[in-house]
């Protein structure tokens, strides 16, 4: 059995305020910050990436599912909106970013 931390936000049972706070926002800082720790090689940075997709679709899950906890419905909109947006803008980043090292 996973632990409920881990469990509740995947399953929407989380205020939408915890869920960006501590599973968005706070991750992205934790992530951000093993950065520093993996070793500037080229398998170092295959596994960041991958391993930032991964974070990137967690914490998408997350806000999706917690979006309608939130105490105001335009802002349980608005997180959805980001999530779709962010979903539709990395993919159009990479291919920019693999078009400009070509």
């Amino acid at each position: 059995m996973w632990p409920r931390w881990i469990t509740d936000p995947l399953n929407g049972k989380t205020s939408l305020a915890r869920a960006f706070w501590l599973y968005g926002f706070g991750i992205s800082i934790a992530y951000s910050v093993i950065a520093l720790l993996i070793p500037a090689t080229p398998v170092g940075y295959a596994l960041y990436v991958v391993s930032g997709f991964a974070v990137g679709i967690l914490q998408s899950v997350i806000l999706w599912r917690c979006a309608p906890n939130s105490r105001s419905a335009f802002l349980g909109r608005m997180v959805r909106t980001a999530v779709v947006v962010g979903l539709i803008a990395v993919p159009i980043m990479l291919y920019l970013e693999h078009a400009a090292a070509s």
